[in-house]
């Protein structure tokens, strides 16, 4: 678990916030007509805390960036961090008490669960633009989600392209598949679709099963693999909790020919490879570049100066929470920009139709190719693959793919 002390420790904030209140960490105390109020609540110290901590880090970075850049369009982020613990009773009663205490303009929400609690009466009522650190398939939506967008290809998406690798690789021969996922909402997204995607594929869906986000004895999951034979498992909605200890105790049953695959979120460089055990042959998925060593243009270039300044030892392997943090908060940057460059009122309608017209977009290196924003999201992920034989270092098993 992570305090509120040791978060403002961690992220050098309390120089640049001057005061914390509670859970809620603030940039800039005084709210007004030239500032630019964000809202981000993310998980500092429960269950899912291993990316919540660093998307708090990456807003808190972010938002300094852009400050001492003289702010968007001369109008400076005025930044509140409202710590969740994971749950969406907390998470939706700070936000009402952020809405209480004035004007917000963009909002960042921990979970699917969030955003789907706040939505319908955000669509009625308050109308917050909003991104979020989830990938759900139902959040990239206009219809019923007009105003949140998801800064990279959906846990749908994700799981399809998972799904076309093994067709892909399998080189002919019958695959066998089993999936392993949480009973979150992110770990329930996309289940059914990738199944159904699966066997019209001709690939065998031998077992799918689920779990909590977290569990004290995986054991039982393990055997059901073991029964079931699969050639390839995929795990999606976790963190680093249950599914390392399942890939380890399959293996332990001698099942070293099967291959195992991960959504975005089990797929961190920076602890995949701290498990060398797990990490040997994992296919993963990739949404945004994490490397500053070899940067692929000038954000990259910044956040590797960034965080170098604060731990001139740090590895150079960005984090997926502050790089979520980073891509979200240029995202709603865009959308700004394009609404006080056209001299209009900034609102969530504005700026949420103002990021629909984001066209081949140069995002500095954190993604490779152009970005346009299509259907509520950034709609791109590349194939990855860990083996100690490439020193860790991600090997790329395909381009960037664009969402079809």
């Amino acid at each position: 678990m992570l305090s509120r002390r040791k978060f403002l420790k961690a992220t050098g904030a309390t120089a640049a916030v001057g005061a914390a209140s509670g859970f809620q960490i603030n940039i800039l105390r005084a709210q007004n007509a030239d500032t630019l109020n964000w809202s981000i609540h993310c998980d500092l110290t429960g269950p899912a805390a291993e990316g919540g901590k660093f998307q708090g880090e990456g807003f808190t970075e972010y938002a300094k960036w852009i400050n001492d850049q003289g702010g968007i369009r001369g109008r400076k982020i005025n930044l509140s961090i409202n710590d969740t613990t994971f749950k969406v009773d907390v998470a939706v009663a700070n936000l009402k008490k952020a809405l209480a205490e004035g004007r917000i303009d963009y909002m960042f929400g921990e979970s699917t669960g969030m955003i789907q609690a706040i939505s319908p009466e955000n669509n009625s009522t308050h109308k917050l633009f909003m991104t979020s650190g989830s990938f759900a398939s139902e959040l990239a939506d206009e219809k019923n989600y007009p105003y949140h967008f998801v800064p990279g290809a959906t846990y749908g998406a994700q799981l399809k392209m998972l799904v076309d690798y093994i067709k892909t690789s399998s080189a002919g021969n019958p695959a066998r598949l089993v999936i392993v996922h949480s009973s979150t909402g992110m770990g329930r997204d996309g289940i059914d679709n990738a199944v159904a995607y699966a066997k019209e594929g001709g690939i065998d869906v031998a077992l799918v099963q689920q779990t909590k986000f977290v569990e004290t004895d995986v054991s039982a999951f393990a055997l059901a693999i073991r029964q079931a034979q699969p050639t390839h498992v995929i795990h999606h909605g976790y963190s680093f909790a249950v599914w390392p200890e399942i890939v380890r105790l399959v293996r332990d049953y001698g099942m070293d020919d099967v291959v195992f695959l991960g959504t975005i979120w089990q797929s961190e460089r920076e602890k995949v490879v701290a498990m060398p055990d797990v990490a040997e042959g994992l296919i993963g998925i990739k949404v945004w570049n994490d490397d500053t060593n070899k940067p692929a243009g000038k954000t990259m270039e910044t956040i590797g100066s960034i965080l170098r300044a604060k731990n001139p030892n740090w590895s150079g392997y960005v984090r997926l929470g502050f790089l979520d943090a980073w891509i979200s908060g240029m995202m709603a940057t865009r959308a700004f920009e394009i609404v006080i460059d056209a001299g209009q009122e900034i609102n969530g309608d504005n700026l949420a139709a103002a990021l629909r017209t984001v066209r081949d977009w140069d995002t500095g290196g954190l993604i490779d190719v152009p970005v346009s924003i299509k259907n509520q999201q950034i709609g791109l992920g590349r194939i990855i693959r860990y083996s100690a034989a490439n020193n860790w270092e991600m090997e790329h098993l395909t381009d960037w793919m664009k969402v079809s």
